[in-house]
């Protein structure tokens, strides 16, 4: 956390569905209450799964006041908290933004406040996801968290997201962005399945 204090620092948490993605990101500025830094956190309007206007993780009884951004023009609604005193930005399921995200962080770390960002870095074909790869490209620490594969009788640590419709793997065809939960596993590379026929 001592990172956080510089200036223009990025931090990015990253990993499958049901890895702790949000219940870590939820910690590391519940640690933030313990200093004199000031921090926001945002959230895509189109993840309304827990809660809307907060941070909620699955794992954790604890959440986080947030702020909703467009998912598609998420500068719409920041610039009112650019000027003010606001040290860390925090912006949760960055994968459903669009990559005028990427821009919007390279702006936060040349103004010299510091960025944390969860979301996946894969989405469910196992292709990366949205404005991802080019936040991982800048971060100056990346957190990839693995969770338990979900197949039954596996276990193994998983660092894919399964689409489920009807119970049966998603074809690779089917749209890019569904938001959900039950229709998610977390997988292996050996029981994660995109069919393409």
């Amino acid at each position: 956390m001592s990172d956080i204090y510089t200036p223009g620092y990025l931090e990015v948490i990253c990993g499958p569905m049901k890895s702790g993605k949000t219940g870590r990101l939820i910690l590391e500025l519940k640690r933030l209450d313990h200093t004199n830094l000031n921090y926001i956190a945002f959230k895509p309007d189109i993840d309304n799964r827990f809660s809307k206007g907060k941070l909620v993780s699955r794992g954790m009884s604890e959440e986080i006041d947030a702020k909703i951004l467009n998912s598609e023009d998420p500068w719409r609604g920041l610039e009112d908290y650019v000027l003010k005193d606001i040290d860390v930005f925090a912006f949760d399921e960055a994968n459903f933004f669009s990559n005028e995200l990427i821009k919007i962080v390279r702006d936060f770390q040349i103004m010299g406040k510091s960025v944390l960002v969860s979301g996946l870095d894969l989405d469910f074909r196992g292709e990366p996801f949205g404005p991802m790869p080019g936040l991982l490209a800048m971060a100056d620490r990346v957190v990839k968290l693995p969770a338990g594969c979900d197949y039954e009788g596996c276990g193994k640590r998983a660092n894919r997201t399964q689409r489920l419709i009807d119970g049966k793997p998603a074809h690779y065809n089917s749209p890019l962005i569904l938001v959900g939960d039950e229709e998610y596993e977390a997988r292996c590379l050996e029981h994660h399945e995109v069919p393409r026929s």
